[in-house]
This record gives structure tokens, sequence and C-alpha cells, in this order.
């Protein structure tokens, strides 16, 4: 009986483990004012757009999977899209379900990869209560890279 056991509770904590995030060419992150883009290997790249700073910066294999692992819950999100579908989202922009409030800023993810091409995005002035702990959250990956602050994030 044990031979059968092992196998199956095998297979069973398989199925329930979280699956890996695909392969990734490149994740992309805009915020006000910053464009981020880091590649498969972890080197990274940045653009402050209110004074045409850039710099590079390099992610190791840790940082970089901490990052992903991280971003992960919101590429797994209802609100992401496909790549294909970015220009429509571009013309409609995010849309938002509660109170608004403007000029609150925002974030957006875009994962690039043999098997993915997603995009992610957050208005913070979108039901700013109701959305504070995804805020959060979205900021903190922000501030973890070795980037410039975004201009305009309350």
């Amino acid at each position: 009986m044990r031979p059968v056991i092992v196998p199956a509770l095998a297979l069973w904590l398989a199925a329930c483990s979280e699956p890996s995030p695909p392969a990734l060419r490149q994740v992309a992150i805009w915020a006000p004012g910053v464009d981020i883009t880091i590649d498969g290997q972890g080197n990274g790249r940045f653009l402050n757009r209110f004074d045409g700073k850039d710099g590079r910066f390099s992610l190791n294999s840790k940082q970089l999977e901490h990052l992903v692992r991280r971003m992960e819950v919101f590429r797994r999100s209802p609100q992401t899209m496909a790549g294909g579908d970015v220009r429509a989202f571009a013309l409609r922009g995010v849309p938002c379900d509660g109170p608004y409030v403007t000029d609150n800023g925002g974030i957006s993810f875009r994962w690039l990869g043999t098997s993915v091409d997603q995009l992610y995005s957050a208005d913070f002035g979108c039901d700013r209560d109701r959305y504070a702990a995804r805020n959060k959250e979205l900021r903190a990956i922000l501030k973890s890279l070795p980037v410039p602050e975004p201009q305009s994030l309350p």
C-alpha cells in the first residue's frame, strides 16, 4: 500500500502548488516620470522622463526571481490583459469602478517572453481606500528597485 500513497501524495502536492512564473525575456515598468526595463538576466535600464537622466542597474538571479514572483500576483490578476489589447487599453484608459481622484499617478507592468505578453495597469486614484493594500504593494515593488523615485506618487 505504501508505494501507491507516496506517488499519489507527490502528485497531489504538485497539483496544489503555485505554478512557476513563465520564462521572461523582459519586464517593463512604467510609473510617473520613470520607465524601467529589466531583461531575463537581470540587466536593467531606467529613464527619468522629467530630466532625461538614464542609467543602468543589475539584479542578481535571486533578486530577479524575487521581483518576478512578487509581481506574479498582478500578472495573474483578472485586470491583466494580453499584449495585443494594449492599443484598445491606451484609448480607453484604466477603468474605475469606484470613487476616483485625478492626478494620483499609477503604475503599469508588462511581461514579455516566448509564452507571455501581458500588461497590468493600476491607477492610484481609483477607489484609493479599497485598493490601499494593492497600491502599497505596487509602490513597494517599485521602491525595491535601484532607480530614482518616480514623480507624483502620493
